[in-house]
């Protein structure tokens, strides 16, 4: 069913697949960025990026990326109350795609207090109203696109954030070397193209009936954490992952009694950038795995002219899995049962 374009579409209700069809086009950050945002912030020390959910992971994939190429700390806070070395050196992000995420505006409360260098990312709600009201340097990005698929125009903006107090160089280079990347890999995972060539739907149909385990770089945390997150709301399917090297030390363990609790599928992430030992580290668990009886390893990664195209298709990789898998399984992707309820225990 996964090569019927009309059952693709009865179930996928919002246009999802057409949104991701289109992230090329919209791995870009707002035509009238350098109006909102205002003066750029100088005498950085360290970067905050706040947010939750699909939010964070734009920021998540961001300071994946300036771990290795940037002198400046930058790093995601998902925390209710923010780190106390946050201070007037911090340039502190306040991420929301809807504006009304309820931790995210309290983070941000919390650094205008501390006298942290304040910049919003918002498609509108409160968190815009309060950077109007307050003049903080804001982008203000396309609204009526679910929250989780906004990622190509959420990461954009946190890269022009960036970008704009010189703690990254050539941001609109790397933005359109992975816009071109992504439109290679959407040619060859998009619902167009049939099962028999199409690695992302090969994918889905070897995940449907399992419990998908991810496994990769801590250094690449992001692309593990959103392609965890995406089966979970997009499929409405369990799944989590393991990071390295610390899963070799502790979650190896555990392994040999989940094979028997579980039909367990592992994913594994390749990265372009692996050392030797961290290539015989991924060799040797696919050794033991297949000791153990577990099936074939799934391997993916990334690619492109940078890390940051590499981080960014390897996500959008996921993305489509995700998708695909939630149309195997006759689920809207776009549709939430539990987490609006949670939302609204939440604000109170």
């Amino acid at each position: 069913m996964l090569d019927d374009g009309e059952a693709l579409v009865r179930i996928d209700r919002s246009g999802i697949f057409q949104l991701m069809r289109q992230t090329p086009s919209r791995l870009k950050p707002p035509p009238d960025a350098t109006a909102g945002y205002g003066t750029p912030y100088s005498e950085v020390s360290n970067v905050v990026l706040a947010g939750l959910g699909g939010s964070a992971i734009a920021g998540e994939i961001v300071s994946d990326y300036c771990r290795t190429t940037t002198d400046v700390p930058v790093s995601v806070c998902r925390t209710v109350h923010i780190p106390k070395w946050i201070g007037k050196e911090t340039l502190f992000a306040a991420i929301s795609y809807s504006g009304e995420t309820i931790e995210t505006l309290g983070q941000l409360d919390q650094a205008a207090k501390r006298g942290a260098k304040l910049a919003a990312i918002s498609s509108g709600g409160e968190l815009l109203s309060r950077a109007k009201e307050r003049a903080i340097p804001h982008l203000r990005i396309p609204s009526n696109i679910p929250p989780r698929v906004a990622l190509p125009e959420l990461t954009a903006a946190v890269m022009f954030t960036l970008g704009s107090a010189s703690i990254l160089k050539n941001t609109q280079e790397l933005l359109s070397g992975a816009a071109s990347r992504v439109n290679d890999l959407i040619n060859q995972s998009g619902p167009e193209v049939p099962s028999t060539k199409n690695q992302a739907k090969k994918w889905a149909l070897a995940l449907h009936d399992k419990l998908p385990l991810i496994v990769g770089d801590e250094e690449y945390g992001s692309v593990l954490r959103r392609f965890k997150n995406q089966i979970n709301e997009n499929a409405k399917m369990p799944a989590f992952y393991y990071t390295l090297p610390e899963g070799v030390h502790n979650d190896i363990e555990g392994l040999a009694a989940l094979s028997k609790l579980a039909s367990i599928q592992l994913i594994l992430l390749r990265t372009l950038e692996a050392s030797e030992g961290q290539r015989r580290t991924r060799d040797e668990l696919i050794r033991s795995l297949g000791d153990m009886g577990f099936p074939p390893v799934l391997e993916f990664q990334g690619f492109g002219p940078s890390k940051f195209s590499e981080l960014f298709t390897a996500v959008t990789f996921g993305d489509f899995v995700s998708v695909y898998l939630a149309a195997l399984r006759g689920v809207d992707p776009a549709e939430l049962t539990l987490i609006p309820k949670f939302r609204a225990v939440t604000r109170g």
